[in-house]
């Protein structure tokens, strides 16, 4: 009798097996609590495996004669091929022996009250509903919300998944992803009574409800992130009325420049999460580009584009910063300027002034930052590449360290650049005219919308690099955790200020490029329109700005493609964003 209670615990695990079912997702709400992501139930048709039929010595799952006659008896009702019946239970097995196994996962209300008044037809299956991600706000967030899906082989082995099982749930992309472990409840565990041959004999029993997980708060703004969409479609359409009928995409990015909060973070054309989440055809067709008019490509944090005059402000700061000039140095700003037997042409071709920094801001004077260019590829000359330097400090040509995965890094272009990048001669050499180029935003540099909110986020808050994200706070029982968010830097400006009354200007003064869409703004906004010529096609239509001038509270950045004049399609989209911030802030 001294072992009785050994026996009687071994007698006890021989006869009940553990059981790994479904868990939820904790839920996803934005900046005022509404909710994003939650966890819906969805009805699926399951299978009892041991009912069904029995595994042999090698795990291997065989279905019995009665099986046989009632899997059939469903494909026929359902047209799902038998094999496919037959390999969704083994697969199941394999993953978790005594749970259930979905053989449908995906029934139709109709067909679940079929099969629940006929269920004598059909022993051994019965529906179920098992948790799945719903989104109260319909497709909206598609940029930063992300998808989720079975962890697979490969994932299983990697660090980011480490106590993840095979067969659960897991984030694919976007803040599902990136916040998994935050996310992700795991299996719930359950146990079911067995018979000596491993055979079912009694209902599954939850061991526990899982843990209570917190709700994940984003920065995100539901009200301002549907604004910046509509914005976005509204410039389109006035490129469209500006004579670009090329136009058909944006993004728009509306930033914290203190804290690098996104509020908005927006890409048009988007595609339909909700449905993504709940159809796989609709899913395969937009991962092999066959859905008209949809895309998978976040332009805010995944398109790159030269910036046109937007780039300005960066040059300028370095050239304030290496000594190239202060803000009082007087240039030319004529109609053309001719390097190295290339003509480069201003947009204001009956030009012909003399102007210092903040003056050649407001009118964004192409032929001035020519001049400046030449300075900079005569220091490049000696090894100093301040364009470059700067540009990268600020945030432009690497990931900015946004924390939903997959945005793009972009290219600064240097010599070493060039040469790495081209095997024909003629195209490795940094000439003049590069640097010309490059001095108002064009040539082969390629940033992000976001990259360059960063970068004017940096300008605007005096010198801080920061780490944009989406995310902000876990919602608990006792409260909010606010996420911590390191800035990428710390960098001394010098003289911003003649940058930000060249900015001012740009909106206000009265050769001001964008003083007729902001001049009576309510708000002061300091700001820089950039036309950017593009490969083929209209130009982009770029405005970066911030507001209010004094202290500013948020960055706007918007990109048209294929826009036209900066003044034509983004600045009026970001007035519109502007307008949305002010109302509720």
């Amino acid at each position: 009798m001294v072992h009785g209670p050994v026996y009687a615990a071994t007698a006890r695990r021989q006869i009940f097996r553990t059981v790994d079912l479904p868990g939820t997702r904790a839920a996803i709400v934005d900046a005022q609590g509404r909710p994003l992501v939650t966890t819906d139930g969805r009805l699926v048709l399951a299978a009892d495996p041991g009912a069904l039929g029995r595994l042999d010595m090698h795990g291997r799952w065989h279905p019995s004669a009665s099986a046989l006659a009632t899997l059939a008896r469903l494909q026929r009702l359902t047209r799902v091929p038998f094999r496919t019946l037959v390999a969704r239970i083994r697969a199941a097995v394999v993953r978790s022996p005594f749970a259930p196994a979905v053989v449908l996962p995906r029934l139709a209300t109709p067909l679940s009250f079929f099969l629940d008044e006929h269920a004598t037809r059909y022993p051994g299956l019965h529906v179920e509903a098992l948790p799945v991600r719903g989104y109260p706000e319909g497709a909206l967030g598609s940029e930063f919300l992300g998808l989720t899906g079975e962890v697979s082989r490969d994932e299983l082995h990697r660090r980011a998944y480490r106590g993840v099982k095979a067969g659960e749930l897991v984030g694919q992309s976007g803040v599902e992803a990136a916040y998994d472990r935050l996310l992700n409840g795991g299996f719930q565990r359950a146990r079911v009574r067995v018979d000596s041959f491993g055979r079912t004999v009694g209902p599954l029993r939850l061991l526990s409800r899982g843990r209570v997980l917190p709700r994940l708060r984003l920065s995100i703004d539901t009200r301002l992130q549907r604004a910046a969409q509509r914005a976005i479609r509204d410039g389109i359409a006035l490129a469209h009325k500006a004579g670009h009928p090329d136009a058909h995409a944006g993004a728009a990015v509306v930033i914290n420049p203190w804290t690098g909060a996104l509020y908005a973070l927006a890409s048009y054309p988007d595609f339909n999460q909700l449905r993504a989440a709940r159809d796989p055809h609709y899913l395969a067709r937009l991962l092999h580009g066959h859905a008209p008019g949809q895309s998978l490509l976040d332009r805010a944090t995944q398109g790159l584009y030269p910036t046109g005059s937007a780039f300005k402000p960066i040059v300028a700061e370095a050239a304030l910063a290496d000594g190239l000039i202060t803000p009082y140095t007087e240039l030319p700003c004529t109609g053309s300027l001719t390097v190295g037997g290339t003509v480069f042409h201003n947009v204001e071709p009956a030009i012909n002034a003399i102007l210092d920094l903040p003056q050649a801001l407001e009118i964004s004077c192409d032929t001035w930052f020519y001049r400046l260019g030449e300075l900079f590829y005569a220091r490049q000359l000696q090894g100093d590449l301040a364009i470059q330097r700067w540009a990268k400090l600020l945030g432009l040509g690497h990931p900015t360290g946004l924390d939903v995965p997959g945005e793009a890094g972009g290219v600064v272009p240097t010599p070493a650049w060039l040469r790495q990048t081209f095997s024909e001669r003629w195209a490795r050499i940094w000439y003049e005219g590069t640097s010309v180029h490059l001095s108002i935003g064009q040539g082969y540099l390629a940033v992000t919308p976001l990259q360059l909110a960063v970068a004017y986020s940096t300008l605007a808050n005096g010198g801080t690099v920061v780490r944009p994200h989406v995310a902000d706070a876990l919602l608990g029982p006792r409260g909010a955790r606010k996420l911590a968010f390191t800035p990428r830097g710390h960098l001394r400006l010098h003289d911003a200020w003649a940058i930000r009354e060249g900015l001012y200007e740009a909106a206000h003064g009265a050769g001001g490029t964008s003083t007729a869409i902001f001049g009576n703004f309510p708000i002061t906004v300091d700001g820089k329109t950039g036309t950017a010529q593009a490969p083929s096609g209209s130009d982009h239509s770029w405005y970066a700005s911030w507001a209010p001038a004094t202290h500013p509270r948020v960055v706007v950045v918007v990109l048209i493609e294929h826009g036209g004049f900066g003044a034509e399609a983004a600045a009026p989209a970001a007035r519109e964003i502007y307008q949305a911030f002010f109302h509720s802030h």
